[in-house]
């Protein structure tokens, strides 16, 4: 389906406000996300990436802690590239 040039003028700007939500929306779960890891930083005295390189070589053992911590911070990776996706299709 082909879109002429009066549904893009109709189009467009819908699609960047919702563009704009959705990216309010992931700045939101980045905040809340690193939130949770500044509590596992300051319980455990390390930070995230120290404890990602040891979590992986398997120098800290498999506790629910762990695993969590490990969850979120892979998540923040991908809430991350979300934003910058997003920041790019609106910078256009």
């Amino acid at each position: 389906m082909e879109i002429n040039s009066f549904q893009e003028e109709e189009v467009y700007p819908i699609v960047r406000e919702s563009l704009r939500r959705e990216l309010a929306l992931f700045e939101m779960r980045e905040k809340l996300i690193t939130e949770e890891i500044k509590g596992f930083e300051r319980k455990y005295g390390i930070s995230s990436y120290e404890f990602i390189k040891k979590f992986e070589e398997g120098v800290l053992g498999d506790g629910q802690d762990c695993f969590e911590w490990w969850g979120l911070a892979k998540g923040l990776e991908t809430v991350k590239d979300q934003i910058g996706k997003i920041r790019s299709v609106l910078s256009r």
